[in-house]
């Protein structure tokens, strides 16, 4: 008998946690996820990846609490809380960062979801998500403006426009009952990024001259899997608020048009000829595909989706974790990670997930080369959106 969609999620929370766990500068009471496993003696800070870990933790912590297993969710809570901690201790005390507006975002939107996950299970919540999250919609506040037209700057340069940092914005705003401003935002998207030919959006738009009055701009036109993934979950949230029948449907329409564009642009055939997501390789890249998935996984439970655009998000989601499943390299955490070939599973095992769901894992990934956490957190966030849908 296969395993559960909750079982297998299960497993990618216990393999993350037991490979990549550890704590900031080895303080009590912290926690952070190591940049790779093995963990390296020097790495680099990745913030925006400790968001989505956080994130990942909050998806558990619901699953096992709706699942009736409070004593585990009340511990990957408090796992998350000493993660919010470590992210403060590793940046100098504070949760907020010097310098892009997209990672604040992606931080601000984790915390809130678990704000909510403690107003559910305890009905209370801590400080210290309240006072992290004033301080990181602060900044966002001050990296939106109407140069350009509007939007959100990506970092503090303030030279740049883009998908990446405008549409967690605008779901943070939606999130925090700024609805009116997380609609200037979408607004400015659709009339500005959105391609309507390749049902994506654009990067974003840079300033590359000012002087005189007149401004030069460029565009960006790249696409990646992870600009459409915050736009879809903000589209579909202001459509649930939106009371007008012609805006709402507006809204759904609009949200059904990224899903067909999802399954257009950033999907491929696995090696049973079934449609997964693509993925971007490792690297910051390494996420960009999780976080498609998380919001193809609301999309697909939304009744606000029509059941077209809805089928096919579920099939994503499904058949991207399902590849994952499958491609997953399982072993014993007592072996020496750097054996080739099978080995003994004694006791409880853990998983390391490819970076390419189309890809086993021992064909992307060198047994025995580091394995970098983001590509992980991916794998973790698309099994936990299937574990919802199921």
């Amino acid at each position: 008998m296969s395993e559960s969609p909750a079982y297998r999620a299960a497993k990618a929370a216990h393999s993350v946690d037991h490979l990549f766990g550890s704590r900031a500068l080895r303080m009590p009471g912290t926690y952070l996820g190591a940049v790779a496993f093995p963990h390296p003696r020097v790495g680099p800070w990745h913030y925006w990846w400790q968001a989505h870990l956080l994130d990942a933790l909050v998806d558990a912590a619901a699953r096992e609490r709706l699942a009736g297993h409070h004593d585990r969710a009340a511990r990957l809570r408090s796992r998350a809380h000493h993660l919010l901690r470590g992210m403060a201790v590793r940046s100098g005390g504070r949760v907020t960062n010097n310098l892009f507006f997209d990672d604040m975002a992606w931080l601000a939107l984790a915390l809130g979801r678990l704000r909510e996950e403690d107003l559910e299970a305890t009905g209370t919540c801590g400080k210290d998500v309240l006072s992290a999250g004033s301080s990181l919609m602060s900044r966002l506040d001050s990296g939106c403006d109407s140069n350009l037209g509007g939007g959100t700057w990506w970092n503090t340069t303030r030279d740049y426009k883009n998908t990446a940092a405008t549409a967690p914005t605008a779901l943070a705003l939606l999130r925090t009952h700024r609805v009116a401003e997380a609609r200037d935002h979408l607004n400015w998207l659709f009339d500005t990024l959105w391609d309507e030919e390749r049902g994506a959006f654009l990067d974003g738009i840079r300033l590359v001259a000012a002087g005189s009055g007149t401004e030069t701009t460029a565009v960006d036109r790249a696409l990646y899997s992870y600009n459409s993934g915050p736009v879809l979950g903000a589209v579909l949230e202001l459509a649930e608020l939106t009371e007008d029948p012609g805006g709402r449907q507006l809204w759904s329409d609009r949200a059904a048009a990224i899903v067909h564009g999802a399954a257009e642009q950033f999907t491929e055939e696995d090696p049973l000829g079934s449609p997964v997501l693509r993925a971007h390789g490792g690297g910051d890249g390494g996420l960009f595909m999780g976080i498609l998935a998380r919001y193809l996984g609301q999309a697909a439970a939304s009744s606000l989706v029509g059941p077209e655009a809805r089928n096919l998000a579920r099939e994503l989601v499904e058949e991207t974790a399902r590849a994952l499943w499958d491609g997953r390299r399982e072993f014993d955490p007592t072996e020496d990670f750097s054996t080739p070939g099978p080995q003994r599973h004694e006791g409880q095992t853990v998983a390391v997930f490819s970076p390419e769901p189309a890809r086993h894992s021992n064909e992307v990934q060198r047994v025995g080369a580091p394995v970098e956490l983001g590509t992980q957190v991916q794998a973790w966030t698309v099994l936990e959106a299937a574990a919802r849908l199921a």
